[in-house]
């Protein structure tokens, strides 16, 4: 096996003497994994899972590591697992799902990662390196073609255009018709179009270097694989529960995966309508779509000054996506949501590095980043108005940080870091109750009783005007200490404590008046074994980790005056703990084999976590735990909701793959085949009071069923055959090979209240052929 090398603490070492449990693939393990977007990532390491379809839009990438991601984190919220390309962050997971082309390595960094790369890094890092130009004239044309009509184009060219400087641009196209029919207006659903275009420019000075960076991705395509799993019929009465009820049973039919419905026009009677624009009154019988557009440029300069290594990274990111989705998935206009961002974000970090003595090393710089941009949802209930929330956005982060290595010995090691991280968060909310009518027309249903729908207004609303200003600034550490002991030269022992938080910030979407959220801090212990026997034909790297969380950020969805809203709150205190293990073994001559798992656990700490029901039309002696409400039948119920499962936390995952090769007379053959695992994930979870009837608790029950998706296995496998001149291969490929039914995630959380659970589809068997040509390339 050859030794890989990985920069998961931002410089280059081997990965079997990295002292922090990391995945690491290579250009070649990227092709043979079939690995074209970040979702693909789950099948090949522990502890990762990656959530695909939204309420919103089916273009974002929902990444949990060791139990720790965020469902929707939209402008004002961060995800709890970093996104870097090219040492540059990539903030909004709008930008998650964008296509991986020519990638030198992909790295998935697991536990706190916040010294060395900042904050939201709680879970983890997905560090995406992609080819720099080299010195030499090289090119590369893939071609795929599959059932589903599914096509995929990728072609790089890498010139050399003067004395020490080169260049490389990168082009690649993916279609697909998509995996289903909308049965009632005979559209495809999930099909979808990517255009991505990556080019660098490299120059080699002498003891310096520069590489300019600029892409660009569109992603274009219709419905997603969203279907009803099951209607409340508490909520549900009359004619509609019978229409329902054809529709979907409550159980579902895993025959009918792949048939879903989407919901017909619906245009109100209301007198607001008619005071509406043009432009809104289109909306409402504009079919389901989703669009994506992200990009952005880079420069990357370092200098060698000797007893020092500078390194600058100045980038600039942008993204915008919009997304109309039929969120019950029946005929029945029940709900329909718009939602919609903007962001533009500026960075700048500088960072040294070097040798102060013979035995100890530092790396250290600082960072600050402005990222601004607007952010809107919007929802139509029962065929109604449409509901407004929109909200600008400012988000200022600062943060300086060090870490440093000592050597006790040859084999014996020290590493010690801290970080400091300042955010400014500044939100200016504009909420309607009705759009396209003017902000301070009278309209039932909001607190102040016009159509602009604040709790505090910054002034008296206008026809114009509907602002809200809200401001905070938070401040939080992250640091990290461990031990490494290089115990042999095959084995090497580490022990890490690591601290991390996640940005703080507000609530932008119509709902109850809500403080400004707090960051949610984490700190864990993880210790590891890294070993290589029988003369480098077997490597097994072990981690073991416990993680502490406090302040726990979680989602709400709920129906009220305003409508279907979501807000962030702090939930409480976890803990999570669990055992990962990686295998990598050649038994014989062609044959690797690469494997890996994970056991985890978790859930809140017991009083940390509760929840206050309110519950009406109770007479008699008021229960224990319970405090009389507004009126003599109503009383407010504590519930400890500290026994719940903890969301997008898999007990057990499990990935193998092998490669067999075979060197022939006439070229090289290689064949692959891999299966990938994952248990069952909670997506929603809550408890009723005992104070509550056995009706609401059955509520509950169904609620909490239909907010998990069950595990699932996938098989894919590839065969190629290559040529050294012409250097061609020739490829067969299958993704999810045995056709497997299964989900990507499930949408509970409005059963109790709206009356619908809803679930996303995975995709059904892709398979086809391909044929990639390169030229000046061993």
């Amino acid at each position: 096996m050859q030794d890989i090398v990985v920069t998961a603490r931002k410089r280059e070492e081997s990965l079997q003497s990295t002292p922090i449990a990391v995945t690491a693939l290579g250009e070649e393990a990227i092709t043979r994994a079939q690995i074209v977007n970040v979702a693909d990532v789950q099948r090949t390491a522990p502890s990762l899972v990656i959530s695909t379809g939204s309420p919103g839009a089916a273009t974002f990438a929902y990444i949990a590591i060791r139990g720790q991601g965020n469902l929707q984190p939209i402008l004002a919220n961060d995800p709890a697992v970093a996104t870097y390309i090219d040492g540059v962050y990539i903030s909004r997971p709008s930008q998650g799902m964008t296509d991986l082309n020519d990638l030198q390595r992909l790295e998935v960094l697991r536990g706190p990662q916040g010294t060395l790369f900042g904050r939201n890094t709680t879970g983890g890092a997905l560090n995406i390196l992609s080819n720099d130009p080299v010195d030499r004239l090289e090119a590369t044309l893939q071609v795929e073609g599959g059932n589903h009509g599914y096509k995929r184009a990728n072609a790089i060219v890498n010139v050399p255009l003067a004395s020490n400087l080169y260049a490389r641009v990168t082009y690649n196209l993916t279609d697909k018709n998509g995996f289903s029919n909308n049965a009632p207006t005979g559209r495809n659903i999930l099909n979808q179009r990517s255009d991505f275009i990556r080019g660098k420019l490299k120059y080699e000075g002498e003891g310096f270097d520069i590489v300019l960076s600029a892409d660009y991705n569109k992603i274009k395509g219709h419905e997603q694989l969203i279907h009803m799993a099951a209607y409340n019929p508490a909520v549900f009465g009359g004619p509609l529960a019978g229409f329902l009820g054809q529709v979907t049973p409550f159980v579902h039919d895993k025959s009918d995966w792949y048939t879903t419905y989407g919901a017909g026009p619906s245009v109100p009677g209301a007198p607001e309508y008619a005071l509406q624009p043009d432009s809104v009154k289109q909306m409402y019988t504009q079919d389901p779509f989703d669009t994506l557009k992200a990009g952005g440029a880079s420069a990357t300069i370092n200098i060698d000054a000797g007893a020092v290594a500078i390194k600058s990274i100045t980038a600039f990111r942008y993204s915008k996506n919009y997304g109309l989705v039929d969120t019950d998935a029946v005929p029945a206009p029940i709900l329909a949501t718009f939602s919609g961002s903007r962001s533009k974000a500026w960075s700048q970090e500088l960072q040294g590095s070097g040798d102060i003595t013979d035995r100890l090393s530092y790396i250290a710089g600082g960072y600050i980043s402005r990222e601004s941009g607007y952010e809107l949802s919007r929802s139509q209930v029962f065929g109604g108005l449409i509901r407004d929330s929109n909200a600008d956005a400012e988000n200022i982060t600062k943060g300086l940080y060090a870490q440093a290595y000592y050597k006790f010995s040859d084999t014996l090691r020290a590493t010690g870091g801290f970080r400091y991280t300042w955010d400014t968060r500044n939100t200016v909310l504009h909420n309607m109750q009705i759009l396209g009518i003017p902000a301070n027309m009278p309209v039932a249903g909001t607190l102040s009783g016009v159509n602009c729908n604040l709790d505090f207004p910054d002034s008296p609303p206008t026809a114009t005007q509907c602002n809200q200003t809200q401001k905070a600034k938070f401040h939080y550490p992250a640091w990290t200490a461990g031990l490494d002991w290089q115990a042999s030269d095959d084995v090497f022992v580490y022990a890490v404590t690591r601290g991390a938080a996640k940005a703080g910030g507000w609530n932008l979407r119509a709902g109850p008046a809500a403080p400004a959220f707090a960051p949610e801090k984490v700190k864990d212990v993880e210790g590891g074994i890294k070993a290589t026997f029988l003369d480098n034909r077997l490597r097994t790297n072990l981690a073991l980790f416990h993680t502490w969380k406090s302040d726990v950020q979680a989602i709400v969805n709920a129906v009220g005056p305003a409508g279907v809203t979501q807000y962030l709150q702090n939930n409480g205190n976890a803990r999570i703990w669990g055992a990962e293990l990686e295998i990598t073994a050649v038994p014989w001559k062609g044959m690797e084999i690469t494997a890996s798992g994970n056991l985890s656990d978790g859930k809140y700490e017991k009083g940390t976590f509760t929840e206050t029901q309110v519950i009406n039309g109770v007479t008699g002696a008021t229960p224990a735990g319970c405090a009389q409400g507004a009126n003599a039948t109503q009383i407010l119920c504590t519930v400890d909701l500290s026994n719940l499962p903890l969301i997008q936390l898999p007990k057990r995952q499990f990935n193998i793959s092998a490669t067999q090769t075979f060197i022939l007379s006439t070229g090289e053959l290689s064949v692959n085949a891999s299966y990938a695992y994952v248990s069952g994930q909670q997506f929603f979870a809550s408890r009723a009071a005992d104070a509550q009837s056995d009706a609401v608790k059955a509520q509950y029950a169904a609620e909490n069923e239909l907010g998990r998706i069950p595990g699932y296995g996938l098989i894919n496998g590839r065969i190629s055959y290559k040529v050294e001149n012409p250097n061609v291969e020739i490829s067969i490929f299958a993704r999810n090979l045995a056709n497997k039914k299964y989900l990507t995630r499930r949408f509970s959380d409005l059963y109790r209240s709206l009356g619908i659970a809803t679930e996303f589809s995975g995709e059904s068997r892709t398979y086809g052929l391909g044929m990639t040509w390169r030229f000046g390339q061993n």
